[in-house]
């Protein structure tokens, strides 16, 4: 029992790294979609005024916005030490991966390929991702309450073992030193694991 119980907090404490960064990662990658957005409305006013593409991007650098002035600064990097402009942005994109900037990269592409009007291209994919972000803002309040319920329902056992274990200790020692108590508490984390999965499933809607 202690084994397993050893194995199971060892599991728990490298998960605990893992969730860290994929928060922080999903926090830098929404900061930078929303930075995004007037940094297009940005870059086309200063097409408008006669800068080059690459004059555009280095002017979002310059205002020194993070994490965004960071990835473009990458990318203004790149292409000053001999990468393809095609390829700088090819490489932006696999850093970042963002769908917004996706969107934004293949718009520069084919306005290069085709000499299509940039500025208004850019203004376009500005208003839909302002559009998109509204509307998923949106769905996140509708979906908060869903969100709430299976937090509350999820912690509802473990709030009942630790309450359990301090009211009578000698009862609950059995599931942290039995294999069949260690078994239980395994499938209880199981379970758990696959209900917040599920609930997350649910309330996450693709916009």
């Amino acid at each position: 029992g202690g084994l397993v119980g050893g194995l199971i907090l060892f599991s728990l404490i490298r998960m605990i790294p893992v969730v860290v960064i994929t928060i922080m990662k999903k926090k830098r990658l929404e900061q930078f979609n929303l930075q995004l957005t007037e940094a297009l409305v940005s870059m086309s006013n200063s097409l408008r005024a006669g800068f080059s593409i690459q004059q555009a991007f280095e002017t979002i650098v310059q205002e020194g916005r993070k994490p965004i002035s960071q990835e473009f600064g990458v990318f203004v990097q790149q292409t000053r030490v001999g990468v393809r402009f095609e390829d700088a942005l090819t490489n932006m994109e696999e850093r970042v991966q963002s769908e917004d900037l996706t969107l934004m990269i293949r718009a520069i592409e084919i306005s290069r390929q085709t000499g299509g009007n940039l500025t208004e291209v850019f203004d376009i994919i500005s208003g839909t991702i302002r559009e998109r972000s509204r509307i998923e803002g949106k769905i996140k309040s509708m979906t908060a309450m869903g969100r709430l319920q299976g937090i509350v329902v999820g912690l509802i056992p473990l709030f009942l073992l630790g309450a359990m274990t301090l009211l009578d200790p000698g009862m609950m020692m059995n599931f942290f030193t039995n294999l069949l108590g260690v078994s239980i508490l395994v499938l209880v984390v199981v379970l758990l694991a696959v209900g917040f999965f599920v609930i997350h499933k649910i309330v996450s809607i693709e916009v």
